[in-house]
């Protein structure tokens, strides 16, 4: 599992949500909380294990920049 360098397994996460405030603070909201009362909204990170973590999903820009 990939793991980001503040995040922890949030970074790559498809269930999470990247939050700005006006003054630049950064949050990381786990959209998984909305319908399972077992994960927290804003989980304290850096988040190192996790049972609902899915990894975001590769572009196919991705794909392609990658195979030629």
């Amino acid at each position: 599992m990939a793991r980001g360098p503040d995040g922890g397994l949030c970074e790559s996460c498809r269930h999470r949500r990247v939050l700005e405030s006006a003054r630049g603070s950064r949050f990381l909201l786990c959209r998984m909380a909305e319908h399972d009362a077992a994960y927290r909204k804003y989980p304290a990170l850096p988040v190192t294990s996790c049972p609902g973590y899915g990894a975001e999903p590769r572009t196919d820009a991705g794909r392609r920049q990658r195979q030629g």
